[in-house]
C-alpha cells in the first residue's frame, strides 16, 4: 500500500505538465479554465463522456497529506471548467465515505491510494493536482490519473497570482474562514441564474440531465428530489438552507 502511494505521488509531481510556459492568470477562476482547457486538450486517451471524473482537493506540495479552502476551490473550479468541455464531473461528497472526502481533515487524493478510491466510488478517473508558492506566485498543478495503474492521463500547470485573498485561502484553516464568512444568501430557483447554478450542480452528479437553460421544471424538480434522498431529506423538490449547503457548500 504504501509503495503504491509513494508512486502515485511521485507520478503526479514529476511528470512536466505541457503547455505551461507562459500560463499566468490573476484570478482562480481563469486559472482554472486555462487549467481545464489544458487538460481536455492534451489528454492521451480518449475518456468515455458517460463515466464520471471524481474530483478531490489539490494538495500541498510541501504536505502532500493536507490542503486548504484554496485546494478545495481549485478542485471544484477546475472540475467545474472541465465539465464544460463535455465530460461528466462529479464532487466525492456524492460519493460519500471515500478515501478522499474527509475534507476537513485534509485528506487528498495524493495521501490515499487511487486503487482503493476506484473500488470504493466505482470512478476510473481522477482530477486532481497540487498548488506551491514559487517564483512570487502560487504554482498550481493539475492532472487527470486513471485509478487502475495509476496513469497519468493529461496533467497542466499555472502560476497564480498571489494576492491576499489566495494567501489567506492558502494559510487560513477551513474553520477559521467559516467563521468569518457570512452564509451565502439563499438561491431562488425562480431566477434563471440561481436555479442554472443548480441544475449545473446536480447534472455534476449524474442527477439531472436536461438542458442547463435556468427553466426550473419538472426534471429539475425531480433531480432536486432524488439529491435530498440521498441525503435522507423527504424526497421533494423543496429548496431550503440545509439542501443548498449540502448541494454548494461554502467555499
Amino acid at each position: 500500500m504504501t509503495r503504491a502511494i509513494l508512486l502515485f505521488c511521485a507520478l503526479l509531481c514529476a511528470i512536466p505538465a505541457p503547455g505551461a510556459a507562459g500560463c499566468g492568470a490573476s484570478r482562480i477562476e481563469e486559472l482554472c479554465t486555462a487549467l481545464a482547457d489544458s487538460l481536455a486538450g492534451n489528454l492521451q486517451v480518449r475518456l468515455d463522456r458517460s463515466s464520471a471524473i471524481m474530483t478531490a482537493p489539490f494538495a500541498d506540495l510541501n504536505d502532500l497529506g493536507s490542503t486548504s479552502p484554496l485546494g478545495r476551490i481549485l478542485a471544484e473550479e477546475t472540475g467545474n471548467a472541465f465539465a464544460r468541455h463535455g465530460y461528466r464531473v462529479a464532487d466525492t461528497r456524492a460519493f460519500m465515505p471515500t478515501p478522499y472526502s474527509l475534507k476537513e481533515n485534509g485528506e487528498t487524493a495524493l495521501s490515499g491510494s487511487p486503487d482503493q478510491a476506484g473500488s470504493t466510488s466505482g470512478m476510473q478517473t481522477v482530477l486532481t493536482g497540487t498548488y506551491t508558492l514559487a517564483d512570487g506566485g502560487v504554482r498550481v498543478s493539475a492532472r487527470i490519473v486513471q485509478t487502475a495503474g495509476h496513469v497519468v492521463l493529461a496533467s497542466a500547470s499555472c502560476r497564480l497570482r498571489l494576492t491576499e485573498e489566495v494567501r489567506l485561502l492558502m494559510g487560513a484553516a477551513p474553520s477559521t474562514v467559516k467563521a468569518k464568512t457570512p452564509p451565502a444568501p439563499l438561491l431562488d430557483l425562480k431566477h434563471r441564474s440561481d436555479a442554472k447554478r443548480v441544475q449545473q450542480a446536480l447534472a455534476s452528479q449524474g442527477l439531472y440531465k436536461g438542458r442547463i437553460d435556468g427553466v426550473w421544471g419538472k426534471r429539475s424538480k425531480a433531480a432536486l428530489a432524488r439529491f435530498r434522498a440521498s441525503l435522507g431529506l423527504p424526497a421533494t423538490a423543496q429548496w431550503d438552507r440545509p439542501t443548498q449547503d449540502a448541494l454548494l457548500p461554502p467555499s
